[in-house]
């Protein structure tokens, strides 16, 4: 019996420091941290007469951003990376490539405070317009990576909600857009440590 006590002290003492861990405030990264990461994708050709329902007329890009680590897994929370600092918060998103795949970044993106609902708007994406389709060719089976920017979040944010308030519009004879459900109550300190998934290295504090 007294056994069976310290295991239930013990497994509660584990809970809560697990849930301590994944309620812990963002630590603010530093600009110089960014430093020597490719960001932006190369054009490669653009169209004089850019139309977004005819991917005929879509710019092409290669890219250099290729992730160092592949992911563990196929949801959101395991192929996103996240670097806050002051000035802005960098929101890596991971994905596996296939010979000329299609991609858009709307400007309806954005990060949503879990706890007060704030949302905070993309404000540009890396290497390409937002609200423009392109094709990124090359890197087939690598996995590349799209850097998206955003206002700086709060010190005191724990979670976030990750989404966009209106999805791409469908374009003849293209592949549909994936529609993108809102991921809800993701840790910030989760996000931050996947910077590995770029960088190769584990992040220590």
């Amino acid at each position: 019996m007294k056994r069976f006590g310290l295991l239930l002290i013990f497994l509660s003492a584990c809970a809560v420091v697990m849930a301590q861990g994944r309620n812990t405030r963002l630590h603010y990264d530093k600009e110089k941290d960014l430093n020597g990461i490719a960001m932006e994708p190369r054009l490669l050709s653009m169209h004089e007469n850019y139309d977004p329902m005819d991917y005929g007329t879509w710019p092409a890009y290669s890219t250099p951003c290729v992730a160092a680590v592949a992911p563990k897994g196929e949801d959101v929370v395991s192929r996103t990376a996240l670097w806050c600092t002051k000035k802005a918060t960098y929101m890596f998103s991971i994905t596996e490539h296939w010979k000329n795949r299609i991609f858009t970044s709307t400007s309806t993106k954005f990060i949503r405070d879990s706890k007060t609902g704030k949302k905070y708007y993309i404000k540009e994406h890396k290497g390409a317009p937002l609200d423009v389709s392109y094709w990124i060719k090359g890197h087939e089976g690598e996995y590349i990576y799209m850097v998206g920017i955003y206002p700086p979040l709060p010190k005191s944010c724990t979670h976030i909600d990750i989404g966009q308030d209106t999805d791409p519009a469908p374009v003849p004879g293209a592949t549909s857009w994936v529609k993108n459900p809102v991921i809800k109550n993701i840790p910030v300190s989760e996000l931050q440590a996947n910077q590995y998934l770029i960088t190769g290295k584990a992040k220590t504090h």
